[in-house]
């Protein structure tokens, strides 16, 4: 009887599609770039923030592991170079290695989850600017699975690149990649947009460089206030420090 009384459960919804899949929607993002192919990816069940969330938190994850690793092999080695008898103190490299490992290791996640963060907050300012143009199309689900679709596969390459940026001249072969990576995305991003909400390239153009700029010009009026708040007092100290010298 518990069988039987399971088997309806397992098939509720028989007209759902099978689940899309992280990898086969990455690679169908990045090998068929444009507005038909995300379309087609958000026009699924699957198209959720929820999803977009576990991909940004995994890419997150990891590359604050690999980053905190590549770090504090960089921090020991550097400090290797600069004390000549730093290994032959017993057992220090053992303890330094097992907590250099447990940091990276609880520290990893908290990248992920403040990674979860920027990535939602980033998602929530397009979805308005895209309102605020007079979009009444798409929504933030969609939106924010399709800006991971095109984010997160470059995030993991970065991440995987770190260590190699880390060895001498090897950033001028990694560097090249993610400036080219980093200008595809944006164009994948934008792409996105154009799909979730069927607007314009310039309205996509807006909706994604839009509140950066306006970020951007925010930060310089404060600074720009705030030095001339501050002028005249700057300016005695450095009188003083002259007349001091």
């Amino acid at each position: 009887m518990n069988n039987q009384s399971n088997m309806p459960s397992m098939m509720d919804d028989p007209d759902r599609p099978p689940p899309q899949g992280a990898f086969p929607v990455w690679s169908k993002v990045y090998t068929k770039p444009g507005e038909q192919t995300f379309a087609e990816i958000i026009d699924h069940p699957d198209a959720t923030a929820k999803n977009a969330y576990i991909w940004v938190f995994i890419a997150g994850t990891l590359s604050g592991l690999i980053n905190s690793l590549t770090q504090f092999i960089m921090g020991v080695a550097g400090a290797q170079q600069t004390m000549p008898g730093f290994d032959q103190v017993p057992g220090l490299t053992g303890i330094l290695g097992a907590t250099g490992l447990i940091g990276a290791l609880c520290g990893a996640p908290i990248t992920g989850l403040f990674s979860v963060i920027g990535f939602a907050v980033s998602a929530a300012i397009v979805h308005w600017t895209a309102r605020f143009f007079g979009s009444k199309e798409g929504s933030f689900d969609k939106l924010a699975y399709a800006m991971g679709a095109a984010v997160v596969p470059f995030s993991l390459l970065s991440g995987l690149l770190v260590p190699f940026s880390a060895i001498r001249f090897a950033a001028f072969c990694t560097l090249p990649i993610i400036f080219i990576g980093g200008i595809y995305v944006i164009y994948l991003e934008l792409a996105a947009i154009k799909a979730v909400y069927r607007s314009g390239w310039l309205e996509a153009a807006g909706a994604l460089f839009l509140p950066s700029i306006l970020i951007i010009f925010l930060c310089a009026c404060a600074v720009v206030g705030l030095l001339r708040v501050m002028g005249p007092a700057l300016n005695d100290v450095f009188q003083q420090v002259q007349q001091g010298l």
